[in-house]
C-alpha cells in the first residue's frame, strides 16, 4: 500500500486510490448528474460580454490548471469570461479580500480555505449559497447532492454564522498516516494499521536499536485528526464549546502519553524535526496532511534514504464507520462585487462553480492536484481500470470496503488561538506522571473562554 515513485505525480495520494476503490466497489460507476444550462448572458457580438473576476492564492501546477480550466470554460460558454487573479499567498489573500470588502471592490468569486471563507462572510463580503443551491434551473438536484462524498458539502456550512452555507468545496485534502513500508515489513507488519490497537502493536514492534515507532509533533491538527478518527471532534457541532475533554480526547491523550513514556514515540522539537526523523528512517510512523508527501520525499533525498513511504488513512476506533479530517479551498461568491448589485452576475458566478465541480472537471483537478474527488461519479473519469486493478482492491479492503465520512476543520472566531492552546496538550501530556484528566479539563475551560470572547 505504498506510492511508487514513478507514479508520484498522478497518484501520490494513496487516499485517492483508497476512495476510488471503495466507491467503485460499493456503488459502481453511476452516471454523472447532468450540468444545467447556463443562465442567459449578452451575446458575444455585443460589447457586454460578462467577465467575472476570481481571486485565489494557488501556486505552481494548481495555478496553471485553474487558468487552463477557466479558458476552457470560456471556450465552452463564449459569453462568459473568467479572469483568474493570483493575489499572493494565504495571508495576502486575506488582507486583499478584507480591504476589498471594506472598500466595496471585491471580485465576483474568491477561492479560499474554510477559515478564510468564514472570516469574509463575517465581514459581510459573501453571499449565502442556499438560493443558488436550491435554484430551480441551476441548483443541485437530490442526485447531485448524493453524488458528493459524505460530509463534503458540509465544508461550506458554518454553524456560528447562522448555519448558513458560504462556501462550495473544490480542492480538498485529508490528514493521513505516513509509514515506513520497509520498516514495517521487517517486523512482519505487512500493512498499515487499521485500528489504534494495531497502531500501538506495530509501533512497538518497530521500536528497537536505532528506530522507534512514531515521530510526534505538538500540533492541534494531529490531535484533531485523532479525535476525528474516533468519531469525535475538537469542538461541538455548534462550534461553541470544547468537545475534546470527553472519552475520545482522553483515549487519544493517553495513547500519546503511554507511547512517549514507553519510548515508542518521541515528541519532536518542531514539525520539521518530526518530518526529518521519519524521512531519515528513524521512525515507523508520521501523521500529517497529504500535501506533506512531497516534503517527506525531498527530505529522503537529503538524508539519502530509499525506503518506500506508505500512505493510509489514520487508524480508526471503528473501521466499519471510518472518519477522515479534511481541509482545502472552497469557492465563495461576493455579495456586491466591485460595489455592484447585479443578480445575473452572481448566477453566472454560481454556474462557473457548478461547472468547475462537475464530475469531469473534478476528475481533471484531482489528476493535477492529487486532491480528494468531490463526487463519486468523478471516479469513472479518473481511472476506468479500477475494477481490474489488484492494488486498488487491496487498498480498498483497508476498511473492508466502507466509504469514509469527511469532517472539515472547525472555523469559529479565534480558532487560531484555540489551536495554539490545544497544541500545548502534547507538551503537558508527555511530562512525567501527567494527570491527563485534569489537563484536558483545564484546557477545555481555557478554550471555552476563548470561544466566548466577542470582537
Amino acid at each position: 500500500m505504498f506510492v511508487p515513485r514513478n507514479r508520484a505525480h498522478f497518484f501520490t495520494s494513496a487516499l485517492l486510490i483508497f476512495l476510488c476503490g471503495i466507491v467503485l466497489l460499493i456503488i459502481g460507476c453511476r452516471a454523472a448528474p447532468p450540468l444545467p444550462n447556463p443562465p442567459a448572458t449578452p451575446s458575444t457580438q455585443s460589447s457586454r460580454t460578462t467577465t467575472l473576476t476570481l481571486w485565489h492564492s494557488l501556486t505552481d501546477e494548481r495555478r496553471a490548471t485553474l487558468q487552463a480550466m477557466a479558458r476552457d470554460f470560456h471556450e465552452t460558454y463564449p459569453d462568459l469570461t473568467i479572469n483568474t487573479v493570483y493575489v499572493g499567498n494565504h495571508d495576502d489573500l486575506t488582507k486583499q479580500m478584507t480591504a476589498a470588502i471594506a472598500l466595496g471592490t471585491t471580485p465576483d468569486l474568491v477561492l479560499a480555505d474554510r477559515r478564510q471563507i468564514a472570516e469574509f462572510a463575517r465581514q459581510g463580503g459573501l453571499q449565502p449559497l442556499e438560493p443558488f443551491i436550491g435554484d430551480a434551473e441551476l441548483g443541485l438536484s437530490n442526485d447531485d447532492k448524493s453524488d458528493f462524498l459524505r460530509g463534503m458539502l458540509s465544508a461550506g456550512k458554518f454553524p456560528t454564522l447562522g448555519k448558513r452555507i458560504y462556501g462550495f468545496p473544490f480542492d480538498q485534502e485529508a490528514f493521513v498516516l505516513f509509514y515506513n513500508d520497509d520498516l514495517l515489513k521487517s517486523v512482519n507488519a505487512n500493512r498499515a494499521p487499521s485500528t489504534w490497537e494495531q497502531f500501538i502493536e506495530f509501533a512497538s514492534a518497530a521500536t528497537k536499536d536505532a528506530t522507534y515507532g512514531w515521530a510526534m509533533r505538538a500540533d492541534a491538527d494531529t490531535f484533531e485528526a485523532m479525535l476525528t478518527s474516533r468519531g469525535s471532534a475538537l469542538l461541538t457541532d455548534a462550534e461553541t464549546r470544547a468537545l475534546f475533554n470527553e472519552r475520545a480526547g482522553l483515549a487519544s491523550l493517553k495513547l500519546i502519553a503511554d507511547l512517549n513514556e514507553g519510548g515508542i514515540a518521541e515528541l519532536a522539537a518542531s514539525d520539521d524535526k518530526a518530518r526529518r526523523e521519519f524521512a531519515a528512517g528513524k521512525a515507523a510512523f508520521y501523521m500529517g496532511w497529504m500535501s506533506e508527501l512531497d516534503t517527506l520525499q525531498a527530505l529522503q533525498k537529503e538524508t539519502k534514504t530509499t525506503f518506500e513511504i506508505g500512505v493510509a488513512p489514520l487508524p480508526q476506533l471503528d473501521p466499519q464507520d471510518p472518519w477522515l479530517l479534511v481541509r482545502g479551498e472552497l469557492f465563495g461568491i461576493s455579495k456586491n462585487p466591485g460595489g455592484r448589485v447585479e443578480p445575473d452576475r452572481a448566477r453566472n458566478a454560481w454556474f462557473f462553480v457548478r461547472w468547475m465541480t462537475a464530475p469531469t472537471q473534478s476528475a481533471r483537478w484531482v489528476r493535477a492536484a492529487d486532491a480528494i474527488p468531490l463526487r463519486s461519479s468523478a471516479l469513472a473519469f479518473i481511472a476506468p481500470e479500477l475494477p481490474s486493478n489488484a492494488r486498488f482492491r487491496q487498498i480498498a479492503t483497508a476498511f473492508n470496503g466502507v466509504l469514509p465520512s469527511l469532517a472539515p476543520q472547525p472555523a469559529p472566531l479565534y480558532i487560531d488561538t484555540v489551536e495554539d492552546a490545544v497544541a500545548d496538550l502534547w507538551l503537558q501530556a508527555t511530562q512525567p506522571k501527567a494527570d491527563l484528566r485534569a489537563i484536558l479539563d483545564g484546557m477545555a475551560l481555557r478554550v471555552n473562554q476563548i470561544l466566548t470572547v466577542r470582537p
